[in-house]
């Protein structure tokens, strides 16, 4: 993803908005923080960074727990704005968190890409 991220902010002619959510069990695992952190503080405007963890420390000012319907109606863009989704991490996440989620808030499949 992060090199997704990076080649639409370095082309000044592309207006992407990229949407980052970045779910993992403890904040200690989520790799790249400084660099992704970094990308979002030169590029407020296009590039949005949302973290979500399974177990969180205190005063954690993300989300905590399993990915579902809620935070992704509030850390994702609009149906209406025809987001597509980009998704990677283990399978199970995939097929079981991510997939479902995005099917019960009505995000179309075909707008929908894991590798």
């Amino acid at each position: 993803m992060l090199q997704v991220i990076c080649a639409i902010m370095k082309d000044t002619d592309d207006h992407t908005v990229c949407h980052l959510r970045f779910a993992n069990q403890t904040e200690k695992d989520l790799l790249l923080r400084p660099e992704l952190e970094e990308l979002r503080n030169e590029h407020s405007e296009c590039f949005k960074l949302w973290y979500m963890v399974d177990r969180a420390p205190d005063a954690w000012d993300y989300s905590q727990g399993f990915l579902n319907e809620e935070m992704i109606w509030d850390h994702l863009p609009p149906l209406e704005e025809e987001p597509l989704v980009l998704m990677c991490g283990p399978p199970c996440m995939i097929q079981y968190a991510c997939l479902p989620n995005l099917d019960s808030v009505g995000h179309p499949k075909e707008r929908s890409f894991a590798f």
